[in-house]
């Protein structure tokens, strides 16, 4: 067995400047040919805005101070687990919508400390300087609802006019920094 030089992060960032203006040092960088087929209509419009719908609520989360975290391929409509202190706990359920207010009602189990958080993308979804229209509802509200309508489509925008979402956010502070 061979032992190793220990260096100093001072030699290796050394070397590394070195190598900075060494050609012969690195590789050749990886080359992609553009692609022969023009990229589909639907590229992007379901499960990359899906994702990127939940990872803007978990920033929205993050900058209220909330614990929280992405839970991929959880059962029972789990996107999001947040701790808001010790003991207490609650997860939320990402719907993404685009280009409308029209919500497919799916199934969805209600649950106490269980929130339903619709982000939709009207108009140009491309821009990034788009901010999303968000809803939220407990799941139990939203399912009572949704109970009484009977309808197998609704519109989030109804439903915001009957069951307020207004400071929605700040019932996911936590409770210190309320």
């Amino acid at each position: 067995m061979t032992t190793r030089k220990k260096i100093s992060e001072k030699e290796i960032e050394a070397r590394l400047i070195e190598d900075a203006n060494d050609e012969g040092a690195w590789e050749n960088p990886v080359f992609v040919p553009p692609s022969r087929a023009a990229r589909p209509d639907s590229y992007g419009h379901t499960k990359h805005l899906e994702l990127a719908a939940k990872f803007y609520v978990l920033s929205v989360l993050h900058r209220l101070g909330a614990e929280a975290n992405i839970t991929f391929a959880q059962p029972d409509n789990v996107d999001i687990t947040v701790v808001r202190q010790s003991g207490e706990a609650f997860t939320i359920d990402v719907k993404m919508l685009m280009g409308t207010s029209q919500w497919h009602v799916e199934q969805f189990r209600a649950r106490k400390h269980h929130y339903v958080v619709f982000i939709r993308y009207q108009g140009q979804w491309r821009d990034p300087e788009l901010i999303p229209t968000v809803y939220i509802w407990s799941s139990e509200r939203l399912k009572a609802f949704i109970g009484r309508l009977k309808k197998s489509t609704v519109s989030v925008e109804d439903v915001a006019m009957k069951l307020d979402p207004i400071s929605a956010w700040q019932q996911f502070v936590p409770q210190a920094a309320a």
